[in-house]
């Protein structure tokens, strides 16, 4: 019999599952607020969950969470933008 001995950052998983109900904790007080997947990937960010992993924990994977936010950006440029022109 082979002992296996893995270091694993066993903080690591307990914050991120904290975050995660949070999360589902704050759809359930707010769900209008989390509807969007930027909403979502935000609120994870501000529990201090790298981008990646609040990606995942949302339900969605890396790529279409930068898809999201960029265009969540642009709009949001774009309405400023609108405001100083006047």
């Amino acid at each position: 019999m082979v002992k296996q001995t893995a270091e694993f950052d066993w903080l690591s998983v307990i914050g991120k599952c904290l975050a995660y109900l949070c999360l589902e904790q704050a759809k359930r007080e707010d769900p209008d607020k989390f509807k969007t997947l930027a909403n979502k990937v935000e609120f994870l960010r501000g529990m201090g969950l790298s981008q990646d992993d609040a990606a995942y924990a949302a339900g969605s994977n890396p790529a279409s969470v930068s898809v999201q936010l960029s265009k969540q950006r642009a709009k949001k440029g774009m309405k400023r933008a609108k405001k100083t022109k006047r």
